[in-house]
Parts: structure tokens; sequence; C-alpha cells
């Protein structure tokens, strides 16, 4: 069996180091590669190979990057070659905007190598996809006219019906049969999932509404709900064509585990849904769980990634009892939310227990809806000091909920059922008014309140919305609070996730003179090039880090490496989590400058953050 030929990649550049090192790189990773040293080198070669893709430097001596762009561009024959153009950062933008040329893919310099791998495998998938969607759209078009064909001749038929009854009849029978064929391919595709060929929500639903309506006895059906552990992961840093893999791979070794008596759907995204028949009690249900569990704790091989995910299983026993069929989803997916709080990698068995909590839980979520309206709201505040001072520079403002029975309670009781209902962004906004309301009155009392920073935590889902800005500005305005006085504070993942429209939306933020923090920073899989791309002025170490700083080798390292790199860029760093004077002396020693934790003060409400102002100004 022949393989496909590797790639032929033709890199242009003048720089000769720069050539041999790509050459080295794309090579070692299985690449033909072709070279040439000018663009007129790179245009000769062309008329002699073809190759799958250019890597171009933009600016040469001659005929440089852009030139041979546009000229390979406008050549009717070579036209469909993606070019990926190497530019330094902010150089020849004017240019590169001027081409405006599909297949036409830059890359900033500097770079790592892992950078320009993966733009070059992005743009060779996307000219097969491109292929492959140009074939498909030719044999859709080659249907159409086979089509247009039979209904030509169905027509002739009809004008000569008494002398062609039989040819007639032949042909209507071979309509029907295509009609029966398709009208079973969209009965297929409604009830079965696209990606892993298992069934799909839909299906489940009226095959559970079936079952309602014909009162068939529900003893021994027994319903496994699974969510798979770390899926979300293996999406944000490998990829959605990596993630769709392994669902695939997924859905095969589920069906490995259960007979073809049994059912599974795949719900959505990570989650699916294992009907049970005619089991013979509890203890078959749980052996099949957790050979299911064992069987997905294996590491699955996609595209040389060994990657390890595990699942979370929530039992339904029976469906006994039921009347409606999202009442089973919903208790079987409350056993699952158990599991997962259990430390996933294992299955919990519904009880009734569970569904009070649920019951409860919705209860919570509709108070939290109303408490909004109710402005049931207030701000505490942890200091942050200046370490070699020990004097309050700035404030992270934490919002609390003042309920009427339960008293105060803190976010980490609220803050989750708050980011599934979608309330977070209603709450940073709110946050963000009653901190500016705060400090404008701390402002008019204390000469220490002018310079003081308040930090404000604001969810990732805000920055997708490019009005944010306006209702930032609109809320300064509104307190005569400077822009400068204020930190919003982004968690590393939402950078590391972040579209186009999250870095213009940071742009415009710091445009307007609001600070930019990134909070528990060491936490993500970010790497510090990432730093040039946003606008941050300052890092949070996340509290792990500085928990072991004295204790850890590695820990002290990443810190000192963090503070290092931070101060070289000109961003301020403020060490989360400082609880003993053990670690406040690490940090000062590393460099540190500013730090928040229970060592200097817990969170505290309005009067005791006045008391510390008033003294700090006395």
């Amino acid at each position: 069996m022949q393989t496909e030929p590797a790639a032929l990649i033709l890199i242009v550049d003048e720089d000769l180091d720069n050539l041999g090192v790509l050459s080295t790189l794309l090579t070692d990773s299985g690449f033909r590669v072709a070279t040439a040293n000018s663009g007129q080198d790179a245009w000769q070669k062309l008329s002699q190979i073809t190759p799958d893709l250019i890597l171009t430097a933009g600016m040469m001596s001659g005929a440089d990057g852009f030139e041979l762009c546009h000229r390979i561009k406008t050549n009717s024959i070579l036209h469909k070659i993606p070019v990926i153009l190497m530019i330094a950062r902010n150089e020849n933008q004017n240019r590169l905007a001027q081409l405006n040329l599909e297949s036409v893919d830059y890359i900033t310099k500097p770079f790592l190598p892992i950078e320009v791998l993966i733009r070059i495998r992005l743009n060779l998938r996307l000219l097969t996809l491109t292929r492959s969607l140009t074939e498909s759209n030719t044999q859709l078009q080659q249907e159409i006219i086979a089509r247009q064909t039979v209904e030509a001749e169905l027509y002739q038929l009809n004008q000569d019906l008494e002398q062609k009854v039989i040819e007639r009849t032949q042909a209507l029978t071979l309509v029907l049969n295509e009609v029966q064929l398709r009208e079973e391919k969209l009965t297929y595709e409604a009830f079965h999932d696209s990606l892993t060929g298992l069934f799909n929500r839909a299906w489940l639903m009226q095959y559970l509404s079936e079952i309602f309506a014909k009162q068939q006895p529900q003893i021994g059906h027994a319903i496994l709900f699974l969510d798979l552990d770390h899926f979300k992961s293996v999406n944000d840093h490998l990829g959605h064509i990596v993630g769709d893999k392994l669902l695939q791979q997924v859905a095969k070794r589920l069906n490995n585990c259960i007979t073809v008596a049994h059912k599974i759907v795949r719900l959505s995204g990570d989650e699916f849904l294992i009907f049970l028949n005619n089991q013979d009690g509890i203890h078959v249900v749980e052996t099949i769980a957790s050979a299911i569990l064992q069987e997905l704790h294996t590491p699955f091989e996609i595209d040389k990634y060994q990657i390890s995910i595990g699942a979370s299983i929530g039992i339904l026993p029976s469906t006994l009892n039921y009347q409606q069929p999202t009442d089973i989803l919903r208790d079987a997916d409350a056993a699952m939310y158990q599991a997962k709080r259990a430390g996933k990698g294992c299955y919990i068995v519904f009880t009734n227990e569970m569904q009070l909590q649920t019951l409860k839980r919705i209860q919570l979520e509709s108070e939290l809806r109303q408490s909004i309206e109710k402005n049931e709201f207030c701000l505490y505040y942890q200091p942050i000091l200046c370490l070699s001072s020990q004097k309050i520079v700035g404030l992270e403002a934490l919002i609390q909920w003042q309920h009427p029975q339960r008293g105060i309670i803190s976010p980490d009781k609220f803050i989750k059922i708050a980011e599934e209902s979608g309330i977070v962004p209603s709450l940073d906004l709110l946050a963000l008014k009653l901190a500016c309301q705060q400090l404008h009155q701390w402002q008019q009392k204390f000469k220490c309140a002018e310079s003081l920073v308040i930090h404000i935590n604001i969810a990732a889902a805000q920055l997708q919305h490019l009005d944010l800005v306006e209702k930032i500005q609109q809320i300064l305005g509104e307190y005569h609070i400077s822009p400068s006085a204020i930190r919003l504070e982004v968690t590393e993942n939402a950078l590391i996730k972040g579209s186009h429209t999250v870095t213009q939306v940071m742009d415009k933020i710091h445009n307007l003179g609001v600070k930019l923090c990134i909070d528990d920073f060491g936490t993500g899989y970010s790497c510090f090039s990432q730093l040039y791309t946003f606008p941050v002025d300052t890092l949070k170490i996340d509290r792990s880090f500085t928990k072991n700083v004295n204790v850890s080798v590695e820990s002290a390292a990443v810190v000192q490496t963090l503070i290092n790199f931070a101060n070289s860029l000109g961003i301020t760093v403020v060490a989360e989590g400082i609880e003993t004077q053990i670690q406040l002396e690490d940090l000062q020693k590393f460099g540190c400058e500013f730090g928040q934790g229970y060592l200097f003060s817990h969170p505290l409400p309005i009067a005791e953050i006045t008391n510390f102002l008033q003294l700090q100004d006395g």
C-alpha cells in the first residue's frame, strides 16, 4: 500500500542562517523542503516544482516576499498555493493589508519553531479541506445533473403513457426507491450524532416518550450519565480536530463495553448517556460502570499525542416512577455532578437526597437572579500592600451576597451557579459600579485614597462583548473615577482561549486608561510570549506558588522566573495568598514589590477598610 508523499514546502529567505534553521526544522518534522534565497530565485523554481506551501520572508532585497506573493496569487496556475509571510511585528502592515488575497497567512517574528509548524499544518489542512469541498461540490453537481436526467426521462414517459406503461412504472419504482432511501437517510441523520454515529438527544427523548406513552414496565431500565473529565482542556490546548477524534474513539470504547441490546446516546459535547435494558440489579449496572471507567482510563493515542482523560458517571438505577424524560435526565445529571465533586474518575448512584440538592440549587439560582434586582450585594475588600513599606496601595473588590435569611454568602458559595446560569456578567458590572461609588467616597475623605487602585475580577465571557468598553466608561464617568484607578483582573485561561474579539476589547479597555491584570498566573498553559500579545499591566502570582515558595525548589524557581520576566517588561507583580512571614521574606528577596494575603488581612467590609485608610492618612 503506497503512502502519500510528504508535503513539499518551498522556503524563501535571503538570510542563509534562517534558511538553514527552517530547512532543518521542517525536514525533521517530516516535510520535503526546497529553498530559494530571493524572490526571483523562488519564481524561477516555481517553473520547475509545484510546492504544497510557500514559507517566505517578507522583506528581502530585490524582489521581496510581498512581490513574490502578489505574483503567485495573480497567476492562474499557482494562485491556490498557500503562502505564509514571515514579518516582524508592526512591520509592513500596510503592504500586508494591501495584498488582501486568499490563502495568504503571516507569522510575526520572533516566533517559536512550534508556531511555524502549527501554522504550516493549519494551512495545509485548510488546503486539503478546500480541495475536498471542491470535489464534493463537483460530485453534487453531477448528482443534480443525474437527477435532472431522471426527471427529464419521467417527463418524456408521461408524454406517451399508453405506449410506455412498463417503462414509466419501472422509472417510478426507481424514483420511489430513491425517495425511500433518502427518507431513511434523513431519519437516520435526525436521530444519530454525525460525529460518532451514536444516537442523539432527539432519539433519546422520543424513545423515552414512547416508553411512557405505552406504559411499558420500567423495572430493570437503568441510566448511566457520563461526562468526560478534562475534555475541555484537550479541546483548548490540542484543538477541536483532536477533540473530535477523541470523541470518536470514546464512542468506540463505549460500544466495546456494552451489548447490542443497550443504547448509547451522545447528548452534547462530551456528555454521553447509556440506556441499559433488563438488568438484574444495581450490582450489574455498577459492574458496567466500573468497566467503562477502566476502559476510558487507558490513554488514547491520537495524532502522536497520548491523551489521558477518564470520566465521571452518574447512575440512575431505575426509571420506575418517573413521568417525564426531562426528570430522568435531571436526576442522572445530578448523580454525575456528585461524581465530579467527589474527585472525578468515579461513579455515584443517585439518591433522593441528590434530588433535594438539585431542587435547592434551582432555588438558589432563582434567588440569585432576584437578588440582583433587589440590590442584595455588597463588596468586601482585601488590601494589596507594598511589601517594603507595608502600606495599602490597592484593594481587591470581592462581591458578597447579603442574603435576607442566610446572611453574608461568600462568592465561592454562589459564583459557580452564577457562571452556569449566565449571571456573572451582571455581577461584574455591579461590582465595578459599587467599587467606583465607594472609591469616590474614600477619595473625598482621605488623601491616600487618591492613589488607591481597585482590582475587580471580570469574567471571560464579558470580553466577548464589544459594548463592555462603553459600559465601563459610563460607570467611571458617573462617579468621576480616573480610569487608572481601576485594574480589571482576567484569568490566565481566559487569555489562552481568547478570540480576536477578546484581544480587541482588551486593547480598547487599555486605551481607555484602565489597567489590566492577569489573575492566577502560572496555573494555565500560556507561554511568556503571549504577554506580548495582550496589553497587560499586572501579573498576579497564583497562591499555589506562594504557598510553596519556601518549601519547593520548583515553586521558588517559577516565582523567581515570573518576577524577573515581568520586571523586564515593566509589568507589576502582585503575589497572592501570602500567609507567613517566611513567604513574605522570600518574595521580597526575589524582587516582588506587592502582595496580598491573610498575613496582612482577610477580605474586610467597607467600615474596616475605612479605618485602615484613616490610620494610613493620619
